[in-house]
């Protein structure tokens, strides 16, 4: 435990995928239920309610991630407030907010904040520790193509535009028309150098998969001018999609920072302009690599019309598909300085969760 922390902002990953395989089972609810054996040691950490809601879980990828969140929650209260992993209770706010409340005559157990989120296999915590006032804190993490199947299947059907509109109740009107006709990045193999307004309105309005459409370029990488070139539309609804989802990433971390759901009132009063995704990393990788690729830092943010200037905000592209958002907001002056938004620290079970948690017992 580390008791003479200074105030910090803490952004963990854990990655459940490798972790407690299950053999295949005729029923998913069984495969849930041999968790029980194979991540006993990990379930033995928590109270017996816990591990009821762990086990609850129809699917064994949503009770290991279910797993692994509340570890890491328990974990940041242990290391970080001078308690021990048994009185690292868990309680929840007005909002239904996960929090720790400090006893009131242990004046050594520090003040924090802390938010979980987690998709495909994926599960992140970041946590405000011991700053003066209150600083709030919001993650969430997508993966873009973990419903690709489904989002495919109705997007071949009633098209892009149709499918954005399908979310309209969770976004702002200007974001809606921004997902489906600003322009997009297209991957670097079919990028053109420079694009006429006509060129540029064609990709814009694309909205259909399994087509080809036929692109105008002032300047050719080939050299020849003037030649249209073909680009298949795959392409522009693939980045259509990932702009969505990270959209989509940004809105819910900033919504859960404020301890709020989707269903907020003022849900549609907060804008995202101008979002690009972040590229993944452009090393080669292994479909379950976790690479580091870009983060985009400078945000747009909009609150009934006004700049919102009172957060920190990023959104890091995570591996091929995975994004991960992350959102801070200090009350006071004197914690702005020190509430300052790093890199997310990838943990290993073993090593860094459960000797941290059995030593502390």
């Amino acid at each position: 435990m580390d008791g003479k922390t200074e105030p910090r902002i803490i952004q963990w990953l854990l990655d459940t995928r490798p972790l407690w395989p299950v053999s295949r089972k005729a029923s998913p609810k069984d495969e849930v239920q041999e968790l029980k054996s194979v991540a006993s040691r990990a379930l033995s950490l928590l109270s017996p309610a816990e591990q009821k809601a762990v086990l609850q879980f129809y699917h064994v990828r949503d009770a290991k991630m279910s797993l692994a969140s509340h570890l890491l929650k328990h974990l940041v209260i242990t290391k970080y407030c001078n308690v021990s992993w048994q009185d690292s209770k868990i309680s929840r706010d007005e909002n239904k907010k996960p929090c720790f409340v400090p006893a009131p005559d242990c004046p050594e157990q520090k003040h924090i904040e802390f938010n979980v989120s987690h998709q495909a296999g994926i599960v992140s915590l970041i946590a405000s520790i011991g700053f003066e006032g209150k600083v709030e804190v919001g993650t969430d993490v997508v993966c873009a193509n973990e419903r690709l199947a489904h989002d495919y299947k109705f997007i071949e059907k009633d098209g892009f535009f149709e499918w954005v509109d399908m979310h309209g109740d969770v976004f702002a009107e200007h974001e809606l028309n921004e997902m489906k006709l600003y322009p997009v990045l297209l991957p670097e193999d079919v990028l053109i150098d420079s694009l006429r307004g006509y060129a540029k309105d064609q990709i814009s309005r694309c909205q259909w998969r399994n087509q080809q459409i036929n692109i105008p370029a002032s300047n050719i990488p080939n050299g020849i001018q003037g030649k249209p070139v073909p680009i298949d539309t795959n392409v522009i609804i693939d980045a259509k999609l990932r702009r969505f989802y990270a959209f989509w990433c940004l809105r819910e971390a900033y919504v859960k920072m404020t301890g709020e759901a989707l269903l907020a009132p003022w849900l549609r009063d907060l804008e995202f302009r101008d979002v690009q995704p972040p590229a993944p990393c452009a090393e080669p990788e292994d479909s379950g690599s976790l690479a580091v690729g870009e983060t985009l830092a400078e945000l747009n943010i909009f609150f009934k019309g006004r700049p919102v200037k009172d957060v920190e905000m990023d959104l890091v592209a995570i591996g091929s598909h995975y994004m991960i958002s992350a959102v801070i907001r200090a009350a006071q002056t004197a914690d702005k300085e020190r509430a300052v938004l790093g890199l997310w620290e990838h943990l290993e079970l073993d090593r860094d969760v459960l000797s941290l948690a059995e030593g502390s017992q």
